[in-house]
């Protein structure tokens, strides 16, 4: 259940959840204990405070239709504007806003609570400093002397640290020598409604690139016979093929035995491969990310408003190299109902669950840093799983 907090003078402004009820709300396309429309009204009076100066909608910059949306931020201290997705416009605001206002947190993180060697952190930490995300030419050394921040095993709640430098998103420019240690991006920085929505988006993201690295270096996935999805997703695929866009949906390489898919789209109009992932207990919300992330990676590159694009595939555009997808054949292919799929009825039971799965993978507990402040009172954390493959580049 939720309940309505109230001003001083009684007026009922937003709901928010129960303490410690992660019974879930809302299940189109995601699992969360708010429905979207109700999440915004809560986050707006924000705004101000993080920086955003406002949604935009850019859904029909494309002819595809699925919502897309962007929230603005010019004093980002990494990138500026965020963009969200989902199968309505509420849903789609709320994305973008919620990974705005995860980014601002990670952008403002305090020094730690620890100063100390990379020798001694890891005799009480409980895993190797050097199977986190490093820079490929790394200074990581034993008597290296880091910040540490407290985190916290996902398994059993017994307390560790994290390295302040992994979980710091601060791009900005510094006037001394910093040597290059960990690669610095938001793989597993997720915010919620609650802590457990906020930790169970980050595991998901964390086991998604673990699916995605495996890919990579693995034999060729199999193909998803689109033609045996039915529900949210299809309903997506159908508003894809009215717009004359060609889909291709890869099943991921998943030994946590989750759902991780990898849609690929293209069209006559706009001749270039456009990606998205997704990864979740439920098939239908890991398909329905999947096609909404490709959906949203080619809205971005048409509004160009993102800081990080890169011009590689408006030359691709401009000079016609072929982008083609995998041949029609359905040899191999997996129907819809092979793929596993579990509804748990609370987010606490899909955080154990999932936890459960990475650990039998890994024989290591996932880790969370809480980076929620008090004054905001949004749920954010950054979650990070020694043990899980990384990718270089994210999509």
């Amino acid at each position: 259940m939720t309940r309505l907090t109230t001003g001083g003078d009684g007026v009922i402004t937003h709901p928010v959840p129960a303490p410690g009820d992660t019974r879930k709300a809302f299940l189109s396309g995601t699992h969360r204990v708010l429905a979207p429309a109700d999440t915004l009204r809560r986050i707006q009076p924000l705004f101000p405070i993080v920086g955003i100066t406002r949604l935009a909608d850019v859904t029909w910059l494309d002819e595809i239709g699925i919502p897309v949306w962007q929230a603005v931020r010019p004093n980002s201290r990494a990138v500026s504007v965020s963009q969200g997705k989902g199968l309505t416009h509420d849903h789609a605001r709320v994305s973008a806003a919620m990974e705005s206002i995860e980014s601002w947190h990670a952008e403002r993180l305090g020094p730690g609570e620890v100063t100390a060697t990379v020798a001694d952190m890891e005799r009480v930490c409980g895993y190797r400093v050097h199977d986190l995300q490093l820079e490929p030419r790394h200074h990581l050394r034993p008597g290296l002397e880091l910040e540490w921040t407290r985190a916290t095993r996902m398994d059993d709640g017994a307390g560790t640290f994290l390295p302040t430098e992994l979980l710091r998103l601060d791009g900005r420019v510094r006037d001394t020598w910093m040597p290059p240690l960990f690669a610095q991006n938001s793989n597993g920085l997720a915010s919620g409604n609650t802590f457990e929505e906020a930790a169970l988006h980050g595991l998901y993201e964390v086991i998604e690139r673990d699916s995605l690295a495996r890919a990579e270096t693995g034999p060729p996935s199999p193909l998803l016979d689109l033609a045996t999805v039915d529900g949210p997703a299809g309903e997506l695929l159908e508003l894809m093929a009215a717009a004359g866009v060609e889909v291709q949906v890869e099943v991921l390489p998943s030994p946590t035995g989750l759902a991780c898919f990898l849609a690929t789209i293209r069209s006559e109009e706009f001749p270039v491969l456009f990606a998205g992932a997704g990864t979740h207990l439920d098939r239908d919300v890991a398909l329905c990310r999947a096609l909404t992330e490709a959906a949203q990676s080619r809205v971005t590159q048409i509004a160009g408003a993102r800081d990080d694009l890169t011009s590689s595939a408006y030359r691709r555009a401009v000079t016609g190299v072929p982008a083609d997808l995998a041949p029609p054949s359905k040899s191999g292919r997996l129907g819809y109902d092979e793929i596993p799929s579990v509804r748990n009825e609370t987010l606490a039971d899909d955080l154990r669950t999932t936890v459960g799965r990475v650990v039998a993978l890994t024989g290591r507990p996932p880790l969370v840093a809480d980076h929620t402040r008090p004054d905001l009172g949004v749920p954010v954390v950054r979650v990070v799983c020694p043990g899980l493959l990384r990718r270089s580049a994210f999509l």
